[in-house]
Formats: C-alpha cells, sequence, structure tokens
C-alpha cells in the first residue's frame, strides 16, 4: 500500500507476487508509478529485473525489453546477467497487479499482469 505523505490517503495498493521477486517487484511498480508518472498498467507491463536468489551477487534476470545500455552497464559492474527473458522464463517475474486511487475524484485506475491470467475490470457502482 502506498499512502499520500501529506494525508496518509490511499494512493495505491499493490502486489508482485513471486518469491524474491516480491520486494524487487514492489519497488519497480512504486518507482514506476510514483517517480516515473507511469499509469498502472504501463508500470505493470514494464520490462522488470530479478535477481533471482535475492543476494547481493546474484545472477540478474532482464526481461526482454529491457534496454541495452541498461544490460551492458550491470555487466560492466561485474554483475551476471542473464538477459532478454521470453517466453515460460518470464515466470521468475512474478504476477502484479496495481489499483490507483485518484486524489481527486476517488476513481480506481487498475492495471493487471499480462504475464499471468488476472484482470483489470470495472465496476459501475451506484451508492444506496
Amino acid at each position: 500500500m502506498i499512502t499520500h505523505a501529506d494525508t496518509g490517503e490511499l494512493y495505491a495498493s499493490l502486489s508482485n507476487m513471486g518469491g524474491y521477486m516480491q520486494p524487487q517487484g514492489h519497488l519497480q511498480l512504486l518507482l514506476r508509478l510514483v517517480g516515473q508518472g507511469m499509469d498502472p498498467q504501463e508500470a505493470v507491463d514494464a520490462p522488470r529485473f530479478c535477481i533471482v536468489d535475492g543476494t547481493q551477487n546474484g545472477t540478474v534476470f532482464l526481461e526482454e525489453g529491457t534496454e541495452e545500455e541498461a544490460v551492458e552497464a550491470l555487466r560492466r559492474r561485474g554483475h551476471v546477467v542473464r538477459a532478454n527473458v521470453t517466453g515460460g522464463g518470464r515466470a521468475v517475474f512474478g504476477k502484479a497487479q496495481v489499483i490507483v486511487r485518484d486524489r481527486e475524484t476517488g476513481v480506481l485506475w487498475a492495471g493487471s499482469d499480462g504475464r499471468a491470467d488476472g484482470c483489470a475490470m470495472g465496476l459501475d457502482h451506484e451508492p444506496s
């Protein structure tokens, strides 16, 4: 859950399942939403990275679509990199879901991971 610093109001609820990927995925989603201004679906769809064993010297898996400049920069710094992970190998990146709440209107905006079987659906709800 992410809240607005000034009021504590809900900004977003998010999750990225998948073992060691959970904290890495949560941070990636947070940075894409707040730091890069992506909408929920863009944040979920963007290429991910995962240090599979969660250790400082673990192999860095990079999803297809990661910029080659980033791949080469990691290699120059001595990281073991497995780049352009595709197909079933993408399971290592987990499954993400995001819901962002518009501060002004209260409208909810969702993103669901195409790497898995979820979906984001709207609900037309009339207050009683």
